[in-house]
């Protein structure tokens, strides 16, 4: 598993020369870091692509893609994937677990503004 990936029409790709992938990143990245944001009650639930294989591991699928919640209930918890689909699917399983703790808590989050 190589160190460095790109983003290319939903299709991701492996760049094994850092160089190569340092230009498309400067480039590029912006334009398709953010896979998906959901707004909710109290925050947001963002999954990006991170560019960059985040496991240590040499036979363990790379870990490309993260699901992070900011704000609310489940603040700072998140998640990460393999695959652009994983990700995708994640970011809705997320939403999902968010809306519930809104549901299940009458008041805001300690440290809510409202509060």
């Amino acid at each position: 598993m190589g160190r460095y990936y790109i983003l290319h029409d939903d299709e991701v790709i492996e760049e094994p020369e850092y160089t190569k992938w340092i230009q498309w990143y400067g480039e590029s990245y912006e334009k398709v870091r953010c896979i998906a944001s959901t707004k909710v009650k109290y925050g947001t639930v963002s999954t990006v692509f991170l560019a960059l294989n985040m496991t240590l591991s040499k036979t363990d699928p790379p870990m490309l893609f993260e699901t992070r919640v900011t704000g609310g209930w489940l603040d700072d918890e998140w998640e990460r994937f393999s695959s652009l689909e994983d990700a995708k699917a994640g970011h809705e399983v997320w939403v999902a677990r968010v809306h519930n703790e809104e549901e299940e808590n009458q008041l805001p989050p300690p440290g809510c503004p409202v509060w």
